[in-house]
């Protein structure tokens, strides 16, 4: 049985259908989360479609810090401390940007 469900904010219109029918099926619901989406810098959603973004030639250091950024949480902190600080509430509602510099 899936619990929780989370997924990008361009699926929000499908949650009521989702639980509806979980519940005809006389199944629980999963708790569901829809994030902000990742856009790229033409401010288009970033998806396979949108074609190759890679992050091989990005230092981690540099994309751990961006996806900090991205959750309201420290840049300068340990992934132990992001888990500590993290707080779904904090999470900005609009989409996150990946900069040209980035990609």
């Amino acid at each position: 049985m899936i619990g929780e469900v989370v997924r990008g904010a361009d699926l929000v219109d499908s949650t009521p259908r989702q639980i509806l029918l979980a519940r005809l099926l006389g199944a629980e619901p999963p708790r569901f989360a829809h994030v902000p989406l990742v856009l790229g810098p033409d401010g288009a959603r970033l998806a396979k479609r949108h074609g190759a973004v890679t992050l091989r030639d990005v230092e981690p250091a540099r994309a751990l810090a961006w996806m900090a950024r991205s959750l309201a949480l420290p840049e300068v902190a340990s992934p132990q401390e992001w888990l500590a600080s993290f707080d779904p509430a904090r999470i900005p509602r609009e989409p996150a940007v990946l900069d040209q510099a980035f990609v």
